[in-house]
Formats: C-alpha cells, structure tokens, sequence
C-alpha cells in the first residue's frame, strides 16, 4: 500500500508543474485496462500517480475503494502504467472519439498550461462507469472534449475502445467532484 501512497502523492506533488506534466505525458496515449480485474458493472477509480518516474493510473473498482486493512485496498488495487502505442458507457461515433483523441495528441502540452490555472486544475481521478463493458481489455485513449464547468479550457477525457472500431464515453474527471455524488474516492484520504 505504500508503493500506491507514494505513487498519488508524487502525482499531487506534480499536478501544478506544467513542465514536468509535459513530460511525463509526451508521447503517452492513455493504458491498457483489463475488465477481467474487476467485478462487472460496478464503476471504477483510476488515480492518476508517479512510479518510478512514469506516469500511470491505480485503477480500483468502487466498490473497493472504502475504508479498508491496507492489504484488501492493495489487493484490489491494479497499477496500469501510461504506454505510447496501444492495440487496435454509452457508444460514441468512431469520428468523434477519434476528435476527441487527436485534438490530445495535437494541443495536450497547451492544454497542460492552461489547465493547470483553471480553480480545480489538473486531475486526480477519472470515474468510469462500466455498466456498458465486457470483461476484456479495452485501450484508455488520453482525449480532450468541451466543457461547461471550464468553458474556456477543455476538459480531459478518456475515450476506451474495445479495438473492433467501438467507441465509449463513460469518463467523467476528478475534480470537480459532482455534489453529493456518493462516489467514495477513499484512496485520496491516504494522500
């Protein structure tokens, strides 16, 4: 559980520098998420963190993601590191999807350097609904998409695909956090 404590805090401790995020997010795509890990339909947290010098997200189902012994949270608890070529909610339209993953791959480090002043700055988590998903791999594509909370910036977005041209768009980032949610993000306690 250390490893994962020390992983989300070297990411806190980043979030706010646009040049050291600008680095850790060249050439990243987004990972790889295996929904045979976890429980179906039941929504997922994927932390953003720092191991080793790489980026990559600590993905947990919410179900698991409470007040627990430290041993059940690393249990359940997967690291997915960021890679730079990946394989091949509610469905979007290939066009779309792939807007939304070439406008990231085109302005992230801008983005970067705007996000980074906005009130809730760069994010912490993504919660994936998994209502839609089977239990097979699917590729987390970094994308960015319109926003009305930061009209002026836009927001960060996960695209997953299941890599037969299906497209999903179920990510919601972290923060803002929606009021009342009842979305527990009990990881960002131990940080």
């Amino acid at each position: 559980m250390e490893e994962i404590i020390t992983s989300l805090q070297n990411w806190e401790a980043v979030r706010t520098n646009p040049d050291i995020l600008t680095q850790l997010f060249m050439n990243k795509l987004g990972f790889e998420l295996d929904m045979n890990l976890f429980p179906q339909t039941v929504p997922l947290h994927a932390y953003a963190g720092i191991k080793n010098g790489e980026l990559g997200f600590y993905v947990i189902s919410e179900a698991n993601d409470v007040n627990s012994a430290p041993e059940v949270l690393s249990a359940n608890c997967y690291w997915c590191p960021c890679v730079h070529m990946l394989g091949g909610g509610q469905e979007i339209p290939e066009e779309e999807a792939e807007t939304r993953v070439n406008y990231w791959k085109e302005t992230y480090q801008d983005w970067i350097h705007e996000v980074v002043n906005t009130p809730f700055g760069m994010y912490k988590t993504f919660h994936i609904p998994t209502t839609d998903l089977q239990p097979q791999n699917y590729a987390a594509l970094f994308a960015l998409k319109d926003d009305i909370i930061t009209p002026d910036v836009k927001a960060a977005d996960l695209v997953l695909t299941n890599n037969v041209g299906v497209f999903y768009d179920t990510i919601r980032r972290q923060p803002p956090y929606p009021p009342a949610s009842g979305n527990n993000y009990y990881l960002l306690n131990l940080i």
